[in-house]
């Protein structure tokens, strides 16, 4: 009788390693998905407040000042929509059912995006100069002054939280690796 319950212990252990696992990767998820909402809900914030100072400040504002709120409202509109997006799917999506494999595909996904945007602030920053060089010589100066103002900082805003969320992020990876192994 007891050598029966001997056949059953591997069993047992292997399903216990496997709900040890599962329950690991729920945590990691759960974790993520806090990051990320923490995220989205900043940009949201962020281009809210952008959208509400910059239509007030628009109507009251000349020359280059006009095109810098001018860009603020579009180039905050576009994070809305982001934020919006991200947001829900990061609140319908249950993030604690994922399986191991399924979170590594995940947390490796967001990574690259963030890196992604990290780029493109980068080049954001670049496009900006480059606008606030072409001003110097361009009949559109006020043009180009104002919307390389703007562009300079959006992308500093959107660099630093996207250095934030890829660093807070980078400390599940270690989690996940030691899952793994």
């Amino acid at each position: 009788m007891m050598r029966k319950y001997l056949c059953l212990l591997p069993l047992l252990l292997l399903c216990l390693t496997a709900n040890a696992q599962g329950s690991a990767a729920a945590a990691i998820n759960l974790k993520q998905a806090e990051t990320l909402k923490f995220g989205m809900l900043a940009l949201g914030v962020w281009a809210l407040i952008n959208i509400l100072i910059s239509s007030i400040k628009l109507t009251k504002s000349s020359r280059n000042r006009r095109y810098f709120f001018q860009m603020n409202i579009y180039w905050n509109i576009v994070n809305l929509i982001i934020a919006g997006g991200s947001l829900y799917y990061t609140l319908s999506v249950d993030a604690g059912a994922r399986t191991l494999p399924e979170t590594v595909d995940y947390h490796q996904w967001v990574l690259k995006l963030l890196y992604l945007s990290i780029g493109l602030d980068l080049a954001f920053l670049m496009l900006a100069a480059y606008m606030k060089e072409k001003s110097l010589s361009s009949p559109r100066a006020e043009q180009y002054l104002g919307y390389g103002q703007s562009i300079t900082l959006q992308a500093l805003f959107l660099l630093m939280l996207d250095i934030v969320l890829v660093v807070l992020l980078e400390g599940h990876s270690e989690q996940l690796l030691r899952l793994l192994q």
